[in-house]
């Protein structure tokens, strides 16, 4: 009878044991997905292209458009738009911010770019839902490179402009992962089943 409860005791101990490995693999797993892995950009370019194009002033017709997409919410947005902010921007281009979210941008921001307020839903029509986001188009509307912003989350080196450099010289530039947050509600509640810290 010793015997047996011994045994029972070491099984029910190594079963509770694998459960809770098992579990803390899946959670360990949910917070790497939420967290460190990049999310999608658009992938119909010709929809987003026509799309953004009208974005344009009519003194910008025949320049080349780099569009931002930026989150309130989003750590890696706000890191994007003090970039953005701060640095010296390439004169051919004209850049339009689309600022989702609250509080808006910063008055640094607003100063320097065209900065226009829109909602999820107004991101979600154009086939948008992540940012920060960059999107390069040429003057005829084709989008010419459409990513993020880094070769890793919180990567130190922020490339737009040599995207949008390359994007001038090539017909598509491969696109940098998108690290950020979800912007769209279906992207949201799908990434809320995942777990957080």
């Amino acid at each position: 009878m010793r015997r047996l409860l011994a045994f029972a005791r070491t099984t029910l101990s190594g079963i509770a044991l694998t459960a809770w490995f098992v579990s803390m693999l899946g959670l360990g797993a949910g917070l790497l997905a939420r967290h460190m892995l990049p999310l999608r950009a658009p992938q119909d370019t010709k929809r987003l292209g026509a799309s953004l194009d009208g974005l344009r002033s009519s003194d910008e017709r025949g320049r080349w458009l780099a569009v931002h997409v930026l989150y309130a919410d989003c750590r890696c947005s706000l890191r994007i738009a003090d970039h953005l902010a701060l640095t010296v921007r390439p004169p051919e281009w004209a850049e339009v911010v689309l600022w989702v979210g609250e509080p808006g941008p910063s008055p640094d921001l607003g100063s320097r770019f065209d900065v226009r307020r829109v909602s999820s839903a107004d991101l979600a029509r154009y086939g948008i839902e992540a940012a920060p986001l960059l999107v390069a188009i040429d003057p005829a509307g084709t989008v010419h490179y459409v990513g993020g912003y880094t070769d890793r989350k919180q990567g130190p080196v922020i490339d737009d402009r040599r995207l949008m450099a390359a994007a001038r010289d090539s017909d598509f530039v491969p696109s940098l992962p998108v690290y950020g947050c979800a912007v769209s509600d279906r992207l949201q509640n799908e990434l809320a089943t995942l777990p957080t810290l």
